[in-house]
């Protein structure tokens, strides 16, 4: 095995993305995606892989400081995890059969409309925010399935219905909840997605894959205890606005690959 060392930069570039990821609770393979695809140059379904795998040492480190600083709700995990993690598994079996071109042009699609949705109703009139007890199980699974197939989706469906939760005491709870749930559900896509012939793909690609992982590990795994601190006393309204430009941004750069 081979370590190429032009793959430095990856490290600083790990700190900002899982630091941006923590804090807004939203899957760190937004920003990821574009970064393996655009400059490690990967293959479309290695890159999808390896950006559920990089965000298992993040929000593994975003885990335990959420669980540590207390913004968690063990109610709505759990109840998430019903709907969400089946969801991933059909979802992360059908790429056996999706080209992977066609998944980067969901992806960017996906998050452009999201990212515009959202950002369009935080700069709209407010509405009157109720309290509820719901939990919203259908979006939940499409949630999960997006996870498993497209390797993004699950925080930016589920963190909506989370807000006004009746058991949720803090915003900051909401995320770090969605932390834990995507951590789960991370680890469920990447596992169902390992079948015989992606393997092989895999091993094909053993010294690139090593050479990244050791520079973007360890930025992930501090940039994940960096994240839920910078959130930790933002004001919901102010979340809001920061994630769905994030998403505006990162399709942009999607869709900038697809076209150049």
């Amino acid at each position: 095995m081979n370590i190429d060392l032009t793959y430095w930069y990856l490290f600083p570039v790990g700190l900002v993305i899982a630091t941006l990821a923590m804090s807004a609770g939203i899957s760190g393979a937004n920003f990821w995606i574009p970064a393996y695809l655009i400059c490690v140059k990967l293959d479309p379904l290695v890159t999808f892989w390896l950006a559920l795998i990089t965000m298992l040492f993040g929000f593994g480190s975003g885990v335990v400081r959420n669980i540590y600083q207390g913004t968690v709700n063990w109610y709505l995990i759990r109840q998430y995890l019903i709907p969400t993690v089946p969801g991933a598994v059909i979802g992360a079996l059908l790429t056996s059969y999706v080209n992977g071109e066609i998944l980067v042009f969901i992806f960017g699609s996906f998050i452009l409309l999201y990212g515009s949705y959202m950002l369009k109703s935080c700069i709209s009139s407010p509405k009157e925010q109720v309290r509820h007890n719901k939990v919203f199980w259908g979006i939940g699974f499409l949630a999960g399935f997006l996870k498993g197939l497209i390797a993004t989706g699950l925080g930016k469906l589920i963190v909506p219905g989370m807000w006004n939760h009746e058991k949720v005491r803090h915003p900051s709870e909401v995320i770090g909840s969605a932390i834990i749930i995507i951590f789960i559900v991370n680890v469920v896509a990447a596992l169902t997605r390992m079948n015989r012939d992606f393997v092989g793909v895999l091993m094909d690609n053993t010294d690139t894959l090593s050479s990244v992982l050791v520079f973007v590990v360890p930025s992930v795994v501090i940039g994940g205890q960096v994240g839920p601190r910078v959130i930790k006393d933002v004001s919901a309204a102010h979340l809001k606005v920061y994630i769905s430009v994030l998403l505006i941004f990162v399709s942009l750069l999607i869709f900038s690959r697809l076209l150049f």
